[in-house]
């Protein structure tokens, strides 16, 4: 993604110009300007596999993360340089930034240090991964959840941290904690337009799990739905009664094929989920074109009609070792032409607007799917099996060394007292 610039013209470099040609050259520049500064996010120029520059002219460090839009603003957050450490890549903290049009990105600031942790039993470094932030309107305030862990994946937990007021932060850590007093690896999140959220991430490697969150988003209240084996979950919901998941296979940091799942459900704690046809297509689809799902944003277009944006890592372009380097695919998530779920499309590059009209189309299992009910007994059965401590596996960055057993969570903490203090 290439970055958009404002041109600023001083005014006194034309004081005192009277001729025609110099009064035809300014009216030009000026409406060039009005059209550079109000881009629409839809004419944004995305470059697929770009590291784009912010405004200061640095590359934008913003791995396994997500958007969040605020009125007309976009806020882009995720994890910091992945620096080179103790046989392995690991960011200080969460990055942030902004954007009017998807395509220009201003740094607002690291807004969560790794240091700021508090309570894993373990010496730093401690790891801040796949973080996403959620906007709690019943509290009036932002809250930032994120994989933590120990460099060694020791402790396998959520961390909690919460701003008052403002996106931007300051954000004051909450705790860490096992979800549902379960392992907890690469995560996600979604929330329903009436304000409920859900926790979506890897459980020992061994399957999705999906809680829904308390009130606060600062705790879990329960394990409602279950899905395969997978990691960089990332949920979308194109029509009421329908959500669909992407989610990766695990193999470490090297790319694979990206599956992707349906549920028919009046909520999502109660999806059970099918998996479709594989969505990636064309020559790059074996590796999802280089690159592992991070989460899946809706743009509302102009028009109204709302395009779904696959945002991905590819985190090893460049060879083994090269997770340092490591930059962002973005794709369009289009309606298959047979209308039996999405797929992506391989393009160098592409504009949001030149999708508008794909983006609509019809999908067949918006209307013909049988809305689920939650977890089946044999379901409970078969997540209580996964659930008995196993030898961990080789896969992604999140599954190195995962414990099999994990603590009873602490009573969910007052949020009030930790911001005041």
């Amino acid at each position: 993604m290439h970055r958009s610039v404002c041109l600023m013209i001083p005014l006194w470099r034309w004081q005192g110009t009277r001729t025609g040609h110099a009064a035809l050259v300014l009216a030009m520049l000026y409406a060039t300007v009005s059209l550079v500064c109000s881009a629409r996010p839809e004419d944004a120029l995305i470059r697929v596999g770009d590291a784009p520059l912010d405004d200061s002219g640095q590359p934008v460090q913003a791995h396994g993360g997500g958007i969040v839009q605020v009125d007309d603003t976009f806020y882009w957050c995720g994890e910091s340089y992945k620096q080179p450490m103790l046989g392995d890549f690991i960011s200080a903290g969460i990055n942030l930034y902004s954007s009017t049009d998807l395509q220009s990105w201003h740094f607002e600031g690291l807004i969560f240090n790794s240091s700021q942790i508090t309570d894993i039993p373990a010496h730093a470094p401690y790891r801040v991964e796949r973080p996403k932030i959620l906007y709690n309107a019943a509290q009036g305030r932002y809250v930032l959840l994120f994989h933590a862990d120990t460099a060694s994946f020791d402790y396998n937990v959520v961390g909690v941290a919460v701003s008052a007021s403002n996106i931007t932060g300051p954000y004051t850590f909450v705790r860490t904690f096992h979800p549902d007093g379960l392992n907890s690896l690469d995560m996600g999140v979604f929330q329903e337009s009436d304000g409920r959220a859900f926790l979506v991430r890897s459980i020992n490697n061994s399957f999705v799990g999906i809680s829904q969150l308390s009130d606060s988003y600062t705790d879990t209240t329960g394990l409602v739905s279950v899905a395969p084996r997978g990691e960089g979950p990332a949920i979308f919901k194109p029509s009421d009664g329908n959500y669909y998941m992407m989610a990766s296979h695990l193999t470490f940091w090297r790319p694979n094929p990206a599956m992707l799942f349906h549920a028919a459900a009046d909520s999502l704690a109660t999806a059970k989920w099918s998996q479709l046809a594989r969505p990636a297509m064309g020559p790059g689809a074996n590796t999802t074109y280089n690159s592992q799902s991070s989460s899946v944003f809706t743009l509302r277009l102009a028009s109204g009609a709302a395009l779904h944006i696959y945002m991905g890592d590819r985190w090893n372009f460049y060879g083994p070792g090269s997770v340092a380097n490591s930059s962002y695919v973005w794709l369009p998530l289009l309606p298959r032409e047979d209308g039996l779920g999405y797929t992506l499309l391989e393009l160098d590059e592409w504009r949001p607007r030149d999708y508008e009209a794909q983006a609509s189309l019809p999908v067949a299992l918006n209307s013909n799917a049988t809305l689920s009910s939650g977890l089946s007994a044999v379901e409970r059965a078969w997540v209580g099996s996964l659930l008995q401590p196993s030898p961990s596996s080789s896969s992604s960055s999140s599954s190195i060394g995962a414990s099999s057993s994990a603590p009873s969570p602490p009573a969910s903490p007052n949020i009030e007292t930790i911001i005041a203090n």
